[in-house]
């Protein structure tokens, strides 16, 4: 071997391991941040804190159970009644290899301002707020499902042509997909934490006080919410 040929290995050999340590970084990357591990370790450094205690300004955590404070959202896919939504479509597809996945090709959500009540204390979630002030983790699960020989329901199909998708392709016939959905329902136990502001307001959640407590979020204090059971439970 020349010395020529011997560099040339060891700059290949280099090369790789940077293209695998770049690729082993960027997946470590990806789940450290993704929405759920992010709003687990926000959860645990902060303890639950009961509405009637929060201060004003406050950075709070809240467990209860989640009430509209008007008409209920539908969800599309489950026809759910919830304070809010998060569905997906996704399509089958190949890799080229043989192997198969799924590929999210529509997405829509929806959210409305409702209620968390806690020990028989109930707080205003600013949940229908600006995407980059709140941060959610909800539970998805297949709802429906299309394909070749099966059709989807007629009301998913009217939902998508009324946003301008399709569940068949241009020849006409059923695309490869399904249905997902994550919503948060009524009376669902949910985690959520926001800054804390006692406002003037006409519910009259407490006979001694016209002010109620309101959560909200920043972009630097987001409001986060979560359904996911283990951190709902974690204290």
């Amino acid at each position: 071997m020349t010395i020529a040929q011997y560099f040339l290995i060891s700059t290949n050999g280099i090369i790789l391991l940077g293209v695998i340590g770049a690729i082993i970084t960027l997946i470590i990357l990806a789940y450290y941040y993704n929405a759920k591990n992010k709003i687990k370790r926000k959860l645990k450094k902060y303890p639950t804190k009961a509405i009637s205690l929060c201060k004003e300004n406050e950075y709070v955590k809240i467990t209860g159970k989640a009430y509209p404070i008007k008409e209920p959202l539908l969800s599309p896919f489950g026809k759910t009644e919830c304070v809010y939504y998060r569905v997906e479509v996704q399509r089958q597809k190949s890799d080229g290899e043989g192997a198969s996945y799924w590929k999210t090709i529509f997405k829509d959500e929806k959210a409305q301002d409702f209620i968390i009540e806690a020990n028989q204390e109930k707080a205003i979630v600013n949940g229908d707020s600006n995407k980059f002030k709140k941060l959610l983790y909800i539970t998805q699960e297949v709802k429906h499902t299309s394909g070749t020989f099966k059709d989807p329901p007629k009301f998913i199909d009217n939902y998508l042509k009324s946003c301008g998708k399709k569940t068949t392709n241009l020849l006409g016939f059923n695309k490869s997909l399904r249905y997902v959905e994550g919503v948060i329902e009524i009376g669902e136990n949910i985690t959520l934490m926001g800054i804390a502001h006692w406002k003037e307001s006409d519910h009259n959640f407490d006979r001694y006080s016209s002010k109620n407590l309101f959560i909200s979020g920043d972009k630097t204090n987001k409001l986060i919410i979560t359904d996911d059971q283990k951190m709902v439970d974690q204290k």
